[in-house]
């Protein structure tokens, strides 16, 4: 055996570890051990890194291929998580419920200095299209006059129900009958959840709408990627202070997930939830508000999961999930938009 190819081998068994190590982050609390949950942001370079491995081991006639091929098909699950194989099913008539879920960046347009889109401006940046419920996250309610005039732009457009709350970031608005509804904010007043019985022909299902902890650690990626020099003492210091803020994030996003598992754990109804968790599908936030209900992309996803369009590449950060009372009929996520999210869609039905 040539020493290229002891090296080849011994990176793709370390490859294993690593991809091993993301399997496992979902499973412990960043409160027990935070750097666990770090692994797990690495996961789409890991499979495109296996991937190689598979490629070149057959391309050398080596068996050595098959550490990579059943690493991946042991953890299949997370491999759906990222990468969509499924087409969408079409809806009996009248029984489609369609949401679109949208951390919509306060209703600024990042492409055009981040100014706040001009009232007039709605309709073409933000068509309302023929959706039956949309929630947002980061929606204007804590800039003056925002939350009103983009309010009324929706309930104007047929959104006969909307619930939202100046000082707070979260919104959700619906053409469904709302029954009952409740608002929790988390201390800082931009994250928190809500949830809303909606009357759905004549059945009552309990959707929420979630934003989970921010880290702002984009912001100091955009400035380390913008400014990056290794050599330079200040880039180390923001990317130790942006390991910290991710630390902190990623625990308080922990507690949090908690928290809304036991609301969901409670409902009494369906329930349908949607929003901005700020974690990935390797995370343990993640598995523990998903446990026991569908991600609608891994249902019917296709292509790559990618819903944040930052500095930060290849994360999946906003989901819809699906108790089992309902099938999933189509999942898409839009590439258009003015935020740093990317909306996502999808449609369900309540199962006979």
């Amino acid at each position: 055996m040539s020493r290229s190819t002891r090296t080849l081998r011994w990176f793709n068994l370390l490859l294993v570890l690593a991809t091993f190590l993301t399997y496992l982050a979902p499973l412990v609390s960043p409160a027990t051990f935070w750097p666990l949950s770090f692994f797990g942001l690495l996961f789409p370079w890991l499979l495109l890194a296996h991937i190689c491995c598979i490629i070149g081991w057959l391309a050398l006639r080596k068996y050595y291929f098959v550490f990579s091929a059943a690493c991946l098909i042991l953890g299949w699950g997370h491999v759906q998580s990222f990468v969509g194989l499924h087409t969408s099913k079409p809806a009996p008539e009248g029984q489609a419920i369609r949401l679109m879920t949208y951390n919509c960046y306060d209703f600024r347009d990042r492409n055009n200095t981040n100014d706040w889109i001009p009232e007039d401006k709605l309709p073409e940046a933000f068509p309302i299209g023929d959706w039956d419920v949309v929630c947002f996250q980061e929606f204007p309610n804590r800039i003056h006059g925002r939350n009103a005039e983009v309010g009324s732009y929706l309930l104007n457009g047929g959104f006969k129900n909307g619930i939202y709350q100046t000082g707070g970031g979260l919104a959700l608005f619906s053409r469904y009958p709302i029954q009952a509804h409740d608002t929790h904010y988390f201390p800082n007043r931009s994250n928190g959840y809500q949830y809303a019985d909606l009357n759905v022909n004549g059945q009552t299902i309990r959707l929420f709408n979630i934003h989970l902890q921010s880290s702002s650690v984009s912001v100091i990626a955009d400035k380390v990627v913008e400014d990056a020099n290794l050599q330079e003492k200040e880039t180390w210091l923001r990317i130790r202070g942006m390991m910290g803020r991710y630390k902190r994030s990623t625990i308080l996003r922990a507690k949090q997930a908690e928290e809304v598992a036991e609301q969901i754990r409670q409902s009494p109804y369906p329930v349908l939830l949607c929003g901005d968790f700020n974690e990935i599908p390797q995370s343990y936030a993640y598995h523990t508000i998903a446990c026991g209900l569908q991600d609608a992309f891994k249902a019917r996803g296709r292509g790559l999961g990618i819903t944040y369009g930052g500095k930060i590449p290849a994360l999946r950060i906003d989901y819809v999930l699906a108790g089992p009372q309902f099938e999933v009929l189509a999942h898409r996520i839009g590439r258009d938009g003015f935020s740093d999210h990317f909306p996502v869609y999808c449609t369900v039905r309540l199962k006979d």
